[in-house]
C-alpha cells in the first residue's frame, strides 16, 4: 500500500477520494518543516499547503518520496532545485483558483475606490456627514495596470473590461501581445510606465529572488497620488515598509493585501497600523469551492502518478525524467 502525507487536513472529499483508491493517508500534526520530516519517512507523496515550507532536508531525508503535490498554483514553498535533483515529481494545481484570486481582486478594487473602510468606520461613530468628502470614485473608464499576465491577471482583465471598460495594460515580459475578439489589453515595455499610467495595479507574478521588493519606493513613487495597488500574488514583492511610508504620506490612495512577506505578519508590521489599506489573510483562493478544487486536482495528481500515469500539471516537468 502506498502512503501519502499531508502536511496538513485538505477539503474531506479529497481525502475520501485517495482512501477509496487504496491509499494510507496520514495528516502531519503540525505543517512546520521540521514536524513534516519526522512523519515522511514511509511517504510516497506528501500534499503540501501554503503553512508548509518543504526543504531540501526534508525532500533528500525521506527515501521512498517520489512525487509531491502543492494545492495551489505557487510552489516557492517547495525546494524545487532539491525535488529535481532527486527527480521527484513537483505537481501544482494552477487552475484550481483563478477564479476565486480573481474575484477577490475585484473585490478589493471595489472597496478600495469605495473607500468602504472608512466609511462604515465613520457612520458607526455617528459621521453621517462623510457622505459629503465625496471620496469614492467610479471604476468606468479607468485604467488598470497589471503586473504578470498568466491566467489569474487575465481573468481579471476580462472582468474589469467586461463589467466597468477599463483599458487594460499589462507588464509581462513573457508575454506578447494580447488580443481578444471583444478587447484588447496593451504590452508595457516596463514597470515604470504601467505604474505612471495605471488607476489600479493589481500584482500577479509568483515569488522569486530576483523579484524581492521588485515593488519598492522607486515604483511607488511613479504611481498617481489618486491610484490604488492590490497585491493577491506573493508577499515579499511589495517592500511592505515602503508601501506604508507611501501610504502614510499620502503619496497614494490605499492598498489591498492578501499577502505578506511573514505570515502571518509581525505585530509590528507598519501596514497594521496603517488606515487607506486592506488586508486579509492569504485567504484569496480559499473559497468553498476553490479550496475543493485545489485539494482535488492536488490528490488526481499523486494518485495518477503513483498509479502509473502523466499528471496533468507538473511544475518540474522539464527538469526531471519521468
Amino acid at each position: 500500500m502506498k502512503n501519502i502525507l499531508l502536511s496538513q487536513k485538505i477539503h474531506e472529499d479529497a481525502i475520501e477520494f485517495l482512501k477509496n483508491k487504496g491509499f494510507n493517508i496520514t495528516i502531519s500534526p503540525s505543517p512546520d518543516d521540521e514536524t513534516v520530516r519526522e512523519n515522511a519517512g514511509e511517504a510516497d507523496a506528501i500534499i503540501v499547503r501554503t503553512a508548509t515550507k518543504l526543504s531540501r532536508e526534508t525532500i533528500f531525508s525521506s527515501p521512498r518520496l517520489k512525487v509531491i503535490a502543492r494545492t495551489g498554483g505557487g510552489v516557492d514553498n517547495v525546494d524545487i532545485e532539491a525535488a529535481s535533483e532527486k527527480n521527484i515529481l513537483v505537481c501544482n494545481t494552477p487552475e484550481a483558483n483563478t477564479d476565486s484570486v480573481a474575484e477577490h481582486a475585484l473585490a478589493f478594487m471595489l472597496a478600495l475606490s469605495k473607500y468602504l473602510n472608512k466609511m462604515d468606520s465613520e457612520v458607526r461613530s455617528g459621521n453621517f456627514a462623510i457622505r459629503n468628502s465625496y471620496l469614492p470614485v467610479d471604476m468606468a473608464e479607468k485604467t488598470l495596470g497589471l503586473v504578470g499576465f498568466g491566467k489569474i491577471g487575465r481573468k481579471l482583465a476580462k472582468l474589469c473590461y467586461s463589467c466597468f471598460k477599463m483599458d487594460i495594460l499589462f507588464f509581462d515580459p513573457y508575454v506578447q501581445e494580447f488580443k481578444e475578439d471583444d478587447f484588447q489589453c496593451k504590452k508595457m515595455e516596463s514597470m515604470d510606465k504601467l505604474f505612471e499610467l495605471s488607476d489600479f495595479i493589481s500584482v500577479h507574478i509568483p515569488y522569486t529572488k530576483e523579484n524581492h521588493h521588485i515593488i519598492g519606493e522607486k515604483l511607488l513613487g511613479r504611481m498617481k497620488k489618486s491610484a490604488f495597488i492590490i497585491n493577491t500574488s506573493r508577499g515579499g514583492i511589495i517592500d511592505e515598509k515602503a508601501l506604508a511610508e507611501a501610504l502614510n504620506e499620502e503619496k497614494i490612495s490605499g492598498a489591498a493585501l492578501d499577502v505578506f512577506e511573514n505570515e502571518p505578519p509581525e505585530n509590528d508590521n507598519p501596514l497594521l497600523m496603517t488606515d487607506n489599506v486592506y488586508l486579509t489573510p492569504h485567504s484569496a483562493a480559499l473559497t468553498k469551492e476553490s479550496s475543493r478544487r485545489m485539494a482535488m486536482h492536488a490528490a488526481e495528481g499523486v494518485a495518477d502518478f503513483l498509479e502509473g500515469k502523466n499528471p496533468k500539471w507538473v511544475f518540474n516537468r522539464d527538469k526531471i525524467k519521468i
